[in-house]
């Protein structure tokens, strides 16, 4: 079935045609019982029927055309005009009495002249009307005292009434027209925040690139703006970050539209005019004078802008920037397109939260990833400097005592207590080396026999000087922390160790109120801490700066003190979790 063929719309020029169409018809019928009544039921004449039959030809024509040729009507309303003055301007010489109804048709089409056009051309058919009903009442000799003022009655209607009229229908056509542009405006602001809305929707769940959310919001927020003369200049749509690099953390930008590209280069305090207004109140601000604002003002593109209106971009009480809209146009944005910008402004701020989280994220992860490299490494050298060099020795050993069970067996029994020896010692240094990695007992009975547990193995295994006083810290401290507290005196004595030639190394740990402090110190030959501390950048172990990283990671702060000759004593300063009933330390 085929599509009906859609209508042609109905313009509010030829809906006023067609009601004058029916009026016309109206005031023609009219006319016979006046004049009948008017002449004292005498028969009418000839030439007022002459004027009736006039009028009804030009009023069927003046109907087809509105009716099959509606593309016409554009030039009806001049003619029609026309027309209207000459038919009832002629009417009171079409009758054999003085009739002031009749006369008082006149005012039809000086109505019409001030309502549909202007009160000046209003007052003009009035003139020339009021001239006509003079001439024609001079003409009949009419006028005398006894009914002076009842004959122009019609006059002063015409002359005085019909500007007044005129005035209030132009003032109510503009009202109207400024109630049209308001309703427009709001639903240019609605369309464009469905259309932010369908943008954006997708962006703001799978991106983390906020770029894309910015262009999109600055898209939709100017189109949604009310519309200037062409002539004034475009919209514009400004975002502003807050730049790290900034000791003062001012406001760059980071998305425009519309904006000269040397503005673009520009950065703003964001303390006053309606930048520092929505950031200190958290809250939508506006203007009607971007001229006179102290941190717009600047800006080249904004000079031919009247309004603008300043969105906060923010999550909680974080802030990330603002998001300015400036228009030529002297009126603040609808309200539907403020709260849709400021919806979509919050949940962009809920984005950039979220960008910013996963960033933080995948940083934690790289480091993460990179500590288990280097972890892995470490695990690596130390196997191969120490049990797999061991175990190749032993090998060569044991074919050494193969060739001597032949030739001496005596000296092959005391090789063979030697290699058990050796065989033994390898096991507890790869057993001391497990135990780093993963140490069970802190898992089950807590940091502080983790600690001693690990101060045995050194002495048992690789002879080291080093004593420890591991508090009494039990497993009902959180696991993450322990392990962490952990790693870092372990680490502290690994750098000690390989820098003291088993110098004595002293290790105590305690709880100072709701506070854990562990100190490693040791008598080596120490170093530059300031020295070390610049060269960092160049060198390729990283144990000082894995100690902090880690104690950052339990809220802690990790404190070195050394010079050259003097030894290296580290402390470790973490808060302790409120929920754990730790025992104090004796």
């Amino acid at each position: 079935m085929a599509d009906p063929t859609p209508s042609t719309p109905v313009t509010p020029s030829a809906r006023v045609d067609g009601l004058l169409f029916q009026l016309r018809w109206i005031m023609a019928l009219l006319v016979f019982p006046i004049a009948w009544i008017e002449s004292g039921n005498r028969p009418l004449a000839p030439q007022l029927l002459t004027w009736f039959l006039i009028v009804v030809l030009i009023n069927l024509i003046y109907g087809a055309l509105l009716r099959f040729l509606p593309k016409f009507t554009k030039w009806l309303p001049v003619p029609s005009l026309v027309l209207d003055i000459l038919l009832f301007g002629a009417l009171p010489f079409l009758t054999d009495v003085n009739s002031l109804l009749l006369d008082s048709f006149a005012i039809f089409p000086a109505l019409i002249g001030a309502i549909r056009f202007n009160p000046g051309i209003g007052f003009l058919i009035a003139l020339i009307l009021s001239v006509v009903l003079i001439v024609n009442n001079v003409l009949r000799g009419a006028i005398n005292p006894s009914d002076l003022v009842s004959r122009a009655l019609p006059i002063i209607a015409l002359v005085g009434g019909v500007p007044i009229i005129g005035y209030l229908a132009k003032r109510e056509k503009e009202a109207a027209i400024s109630q049209a542009t308001h309703e427009l405006d709001e639903l240019r602001g609605t369309i464009a925040g469905a259309k932010l809305l369908y943008q954006t929707s997708d962006l703001f769940t799978l991106t983390t690139n906020y770029r894309p959310v910015l262009e999109a919001m600055l898209e939709a927020g100017v189109k949604g703006l009310p519309e200037a003369r062409r002539e004034d200049g475009p919209a514009i749509g400004i975002a502003f970050f807050f730049d790290d690099q900034d000791p003062a953390k001012s406001l760059r930008v980071v998305a425009a539209r519309n904006l000269d590209s040397a503005d673009e280069t520009r950065s703003v305090p964001g303390k006053t005019g309606i930048i520092g207004e929505a950031l200190q109140t958290g809250q939508v601000s506006s203007t009607e004078r971007v001229h006179i604002d102290p941190e717009l003002t600047g800006f080249n593109a904004l000079t031919h802008c009247r309004s603008a209106v300043c969105y906060p971009l923010q999550s909680g009480l974080e802030q990330y920037g603002v998001v300015v809209l400036a228009s030529p146009a002297p009126r603040r944005p609808a309200p539907q397109h403020l709260e849709l910008m400021r919806a979509f402004t919050s949940q962009a701020g809920i984005a950039f939260q979220n960008a910013r989280l996963y960033q933080i994220t995948r940083k934690e992860q790289n480091r993460i990833i990179h500590d288990d490299t280097k972890v892995r490494q470490k695990l690596a050298r130390d196997l191969y400097d120490g049990p797999t060099q061991i175990v190749a020795g032993l090998v060569m050993q044991l074919e050494f005592i193969a060739r001597l069970m032949d030739t001496n067996p005596g000296e092959a029994k005391q090789e063979l207590a030697r290699a058990r020896a050796t065989a033994e010692q390898t096991a507890k240094e790869i057993r001391t080396a497990l135990f780093t990695l993963r140490p069970l007992a802190l898992e089950s009975k807590g940091l502080s026999a983790a600690l001693e547990q690990y101060g045995e193995r050194l002495r048992e295994t690789e002879k080291a000087r080093i004593t420890i006083e591991p508090g009494n810290f039990s497993a009902e401290l959180d696991t993450n922390t322990a392990t962490t507290i952990f790693a870092i005196i372990e680490e502290a004595i690994g750098n000690a160790r390989k820098h003291t030639e088993n110098a004595p190394i002293h290790v105590r740990v305690t709880r100072q109120t709701n506070t854990l402090v562990a100190t490693i110190q040791d008598q080596g030959p120490g170093f530059d801490l300031d020295q070390v501390s610049r060269g960092y950048d160049h060198r390729t172990s990283l144990g000082l700066q894995n100690m902090r990283e880690r104690a950052l990671l339990i809220n802690g702060d990790l404190r070195i003190d050394s010079a050259p000759g003097h030894g290296t004593r580290i402390t470790l300063i973490t808060p302790l979790p409120a929920a754990s009933a730790l025992t104090r330390a004796p």
